[in-house]
């Protein structure tokens, strides 16, 4: 069911950053057992607010028999409201466990949620969208995010004027989307954008704290604008809602990997995410001077026809070209080489882009002065082809995130036949859950474990969860093997992690692509 995807996920979107997720806001819950019971999950003395606010949660549970009527038995569990998530990470869903709270948070592994109540809030009277457009280094903009945040926290105690949400795209995504730049000062796209939604009763309060939203943007070299109507409101989130446009790089498929960061870490985080992206940019250079130094030394290169036999090259003429190629294709390789090998010293000027890999200035400019004439178009051609080719399987991460919780997707745009490319995405991943693991972040957001994360969680994470998993479900009947490591007991010998992955049909995969493209599936 769709509700209860959303508590066996502990879903939330863009507004978790004012009232949190559904954990949060769930009432009750009934679900099936897989003792064919019934159980029905209740909040007692709820706070309206999140949860890890609370000193202690209560909870009491019923069961009932297959008719829904007679009742079986009854506990209680209090569970202390710190140990929900990661202090100051709003969407960490790791423990899946949840002190044996059943059913939220636990991916369908102990029963079915058949039906739910919630908390139901009202948006106030007022509110404005801002866009937030930050040119320059990305770590320097991103700290703008936790001061807006903490600004608009205090301001909710002050006035009551609310931040209701707060979302980032950065450079690629922008990208993607096709996205126009606001700004009349800047050329080109910006480095990030934040759009956020400011809300309250008073207006002129609302107005007052756009305002002073859209200074501290322009404190950190951002520039701010404000839609108030609906329908330009409306405009200015059509970019966030077009996400799903990342898979055009590949036309294929994107792998989602959200975490979840600590906002004063977040620069460490993009900082960390950009240096993995010019290692892959480096990586995917390399691999296309290789192809096209073998291009040339095969030999029996292209030739265009001519009218003239005299405007055809001698042999010697041509093998002398070839090897002024050769020659510059070794060099420039070995310098992107270096720059590679030294990624530590050269970062900042890799990222700043002083130092630039590129194939149009140092390699094809070169090459259309030493292969000139209609005679050698053919060799030209086959160069660009090359490159189109390599660059295909390019493998590179973009950001997006609910800035005001610090869950950030992680997205690679993959080729789902290509499995060389896969392999590098997936390399790329482990050193993705390794930085958000150094930076005091978990890797499990909104998007839960799944398959493609297990890999990446400890024993120790694991272990509350099995146990709870043997014991209420030791026969595997809801979701056999998931989120269980495979020499447990409670996962019957299957695999949960991706070691028996298999994509039946690349083609299906493509399609799913353009679905996503024409829908939100994939924001």
């Amino acid at each position: 069911s769709c509700v209860g995807g959303n508590v066996a996920m502990n879903a939330g979107g863009k507004k978790a950053v004012l009232w949190g997720t559904a954990l949060d806001n769930l009432a009750s819950w009934r679900m099936v057992t897989p003792q064919a019971e019934w159980l029905e999950v209740t909040r007692v003395g709820h706070n309206l607010g999140k949860i890890h606010d609370v000193d202690s949660a209560v909870f009491d549970l019923q069961y009932f028999a297959a008719d829904g009527k007679m009742k079986l038995r009854s506990e209680r569990l209090e569970i202390a409201g710190r140990t929900f998530r990661k202090e100051g990470l709003g969407k960490d869903v790791t423990d899946k466990f949840l002190s044996g709270l059943p059913g939220i948070q636990k991916e369908g592994c102990d029963g079915l949620i058949t039906s739910c109540r919630w908390v139901v809030h009202k948006m106030p009277a007022h509110t404005r969208t801002v866009c937030l457009e930050f040119f320059g280094n990305a770590k320097d903009a991103v700290p703008s995010i936790v001061e807006i945040k903490d600004f608009m926290f205090a301001e909710q105690k002050r006035s009551g004027v609310l931040l209701a949400g707060l979302e980032h795209l950065d450079d690629r995504y922008l990208k993607a989307v096709g996205y126009a730049t606001k700004s009349k000062k800047h050329g080109g796209l910006p480095k990030m954008v934040l759009f956020g939604d400011i809300a309250g009763h008073d207006a002129d309060a609302v107005a007052r704290v756009t305002s002073e939203v859209v200074r501290i943007a322009n404190s950190r070299s951002g520039e701010g604008f404000i839609a108030i109507s609906p329908e330009a409101r409306k405009k200015f989130w059509l970019d966030r809602k077009r996400t799903a446009a990342i898979s055009r790089h590949t036309n294929a498929f994107k792998i989602n990997e959200d975490v979840v960061i600590p906002l004063p870490r977040m620069a460490e985080y993009t900082d960390g995410i950009e240096r993995i992206n010019i290692e892959l940019s480096l990586q995917n250079k390399l691999a296309f001077a290789d192809a096209l130094e073998a291009f040339f030394a095969r030999g029996n290169l292209p030739l265009g026809k001519t009218d003239d036999a005299n405007d055809i090259p001698s042999a010697e003429l041509l093998e002398d070209r070839v090897a002024q190629a050769i020659a510059l294709v070794q060099d420039v390789r070995a310098l992107w080489a270096g720059w590679l090998q030294d990624v530590d010293a050269l970062f900042p000027q890799l990222q700043d882009h002083s130092l630039r890999a590129s194939w149009k200035t140092q390699i094809r400019a070169p090459l259309q002065q030493i292969f000139s004439g209609a005679e050698f178009a053919p060799i030209l051609a086959e160069c660009n082809a090359i490159h189109q080719r390599v660059l295909k399987g390019r493998v590179w991460v973009a950001l997006h995130m609910h800035a005001g919780d610090g869950n950030v997707h992680t997205n690679l745009p993959v080729n789902s036949d290509n499995y060389e490319m896969l392999q590098t995405a997936h390399a790329a991943v482990v050193r993705i859950m390794a930085l958000a693991r150094s930076l005091d972040g978990v890797i499990s957001g909104e998007h839960g474990i799944g398959i493609t994360k297990l890999e990446f969680l400890s024993d120790a994470e694991l272990q509350p969860f099995t146990d709870y998993k043997q014991r209420v479900d030791p026969e595997g009947r809801f979701n056999k093997g998931k989120l269980l490591r495979a020499d447990t007991p409670a996962s019957h010998g299957l695999h949960a992690d991706l070691t028996n992955a298999y994509t039946p049909s690349f083609g299906l995969m493509g399609h799913e692509s353009l679905i996503m493209q024409q829908s939100d599936i994939g924001a």
